[in-house]
């Protein structure tokens, strides 16, 4: 499911070959990390950050690039302040 929504909202063109899918797949696990679980999640030894920049990406489609940015910055400012959050509650709120 997150290859074929990758697609469609143009992160992925269909045609990468298997190591860029590889990659992309794992940081964006990555990303959904914090979320997995109802457990707080440590911001700060999580190395989440430092663990999407080691799969490489390309740059987000334009419409989706202040989200990006948004939660990029959200991160390494949880990061900074040494956040251990519960996300998955957070999330279960707005959805």
């Amino acid at each position: 499911m997150l290859m074929e929504e990758s697609v469609r909202m143009g992160f992925l063109t269909g045609e990468e070959n298997e190591i860029m899918l590889e990659a992309h797949k794992l940081s964006g696990f990555c990303l959904g990390e914090p979320f997995q679980s109802y457990e707080p999640y440590d911001f700060k030894s999580s190395r989440i950050t430092s663990r999407i920049s080691e799969h490489g990406s390309v740059p987000p489609p334009e419409e989706f690039y202040t989200l990006h940015r948004k939660l990029a910055g959200a991160y390494n400012l949880c990061i900074k302040l040494g956040s251990v959050v519960s996300c998955r509650d957070l999330l279960d709120e707005v959805s």
